[in-house]
């Protein structure tokens, strides 16, 4: 099982009912596959960059997921076909958490270059006087 980061843009007309219901529908998929919804972060009404459906507000929910990768077709399929939905998008955050440490590494092996280098002209500036 992989991390996952599902987020769901839900239309701001839709009924409370509707859109809580939409949301039940994607984690009863989460769970009947064996995965488990241990974050969730509802950020409300919030505008849209652009337009979407002629509409310029919607309902933000990230969630963190830890499911199998043949549930993200059933998801997908889910988020695409539900009229509520307006938007989404799945992240693999094991394969952006790597990404990010491969990136703070060669950060860190450029400060540490930086400072070797500094130092090695702060010895020869010594060694000259």
């Amino acid at each position: 099982m992989s991390l996952y980061e599902l987020g769901v843009i839900i239309d701001p007309e839709v009924p409370p009912e509707d859109e809580t219901a939409a949301l039940e529908r994607l984690e009863g998929i989460i769970n009947e596959a064996g995965g488990e919804v241990f974050e969730k972060d509802a950020w409300g009404r919030r505008q849209l960059a652009y337009p979407i459906r002629k509409k310029n507000y919607g309902v933000y929910h990230f969630w963190k997921v830890n499911v199998g990768g043949e549930v993200l077709e059933k998801l997908n399929f889910e988020m695409r076909t539900n009229d509520a939905v307006m938007r989404s998008l799945i992240l693999n955050m094991d394969r952006e958490l790597r990404r990010k440490r491969k990136m703070d590494a060669k950060q860190e092996a450029r400060a540490a270059k930086k400072a070797a280098k500094a130092a090695a002209a702060v010895v020869t500036a010594d060694v000259e006087d």
